[in-house]
């Protein structure tokens, strides 16, 4: 073994080299805008789920009287329409372009409108129980319904509303349920 000290040291007596040393190359190329368009994407990603869900949030809801009422100043805006299917208006159809549809009209204070609705069909629908459908106006006469007038509401979504009348016609069984303690 030797007792040189290793090169890397510093001698406390010697002067130390404080002159600068010469600066980086500035980076260039993608290296420089990588963190800049990543950022980007992100935020675009971000703004697109936020106009989506804002936009599915903020759909109004029309009763029929006024969706027909509105109808030109709706023009093809998606919106929420409440009313309540006319009785035999109900009929299954094929599009044009074969989908299966459930074609119907609904009316609200004596305005009817005409509806083909190419989405899941609550197992609650039926006619004169109020149903929620989301959509919008088409120009045409595909499905001359109850209202036949050139227009039809085009839907692709639907809520029906519930009752309460399970818990007047069968309270005996609910009843029995809680007193067995199976229904809260």
């Amino acid at each position: 073994m030797t007792d040189t000290p290793p090169e890397d040291t510093v001698d406390p007596g010697e002067a130390m080299d404080l002159s600068p040393r010469p600066a980086r190359p500035a980076r260039r190329g993608i290296r420089r805008w990588a963190p800049i368009l990543v950022v980007a994407i992100v935020a675009v990603v971000i703004g697109l789920v936020l106009w989506r869900v804002l936009a599915d949030a903020t759909l109004v809801f029309r009763e029929v009287d006024d969706a027909v009422e509105r109808r030109e100043e709706l023009g093809d805006d998606r919106f929420r329409m409440i009313g309540s299917p006319v009785s035999g208006s109900v009929q299954e159809v094929t599009l044009s372009d074969g989908r299966p549809a459930v074609a119907f009209s609904v009316t609200l204070d004596g305005v009817v409108a005409d509806v083909v609705h190419t989405g899941a069909t609550s197992d609650q629908f039926q006619p004169e129980v109020p149903v929620v459908i989301d959509g919008h106006w088409v120009r045409s006469s595909a499905f001359a319904g109850a209202a036949d007038d050139g227009w039809y509401f085009a839907s692709d979504r639907m809520l029906v509303k519930h009752d309460n009348d399970y818990r007047v016609e069968n309270q005996d069984r609910i009843d029995d349920a809680e007193e067995r303690g199976q229904y809260e």
